[in-house]
């Protein structure tokens, strides 16, 4: 939970291009190495959520397909 909390706080909003504290992102030249294994891992939980929900909706899309 303390991920999902830290990248929703720290995503940029797509309309005012803020953080959810009203700043802009951070472009920070230094690497954090905790910062760095959090976004990595991040990354690697978003491609597997990304992948799960594209095998489950083509498993729904099939089974709807089949009644038609």
């Amino acid at each position: 939970m303390e991920l999902t909390e830290f990248c929703y706080n720290n995503s940029k909003h797509s309309t005012t291009g803020a953080t959810q504290q009203g700043q802009p992102p951070s472009d920070a030249s230094e690497e954090v190495p905790m910062v760095t294994q959090l976004d990595e891992e991040r990354r690697r939980l978003w491609e597997m959520a990304k992948a799960n929900f594209e095998k489950a909706h083509k498993r729904y899309k099939d089974f709807a397909d089949k009644s038609r």
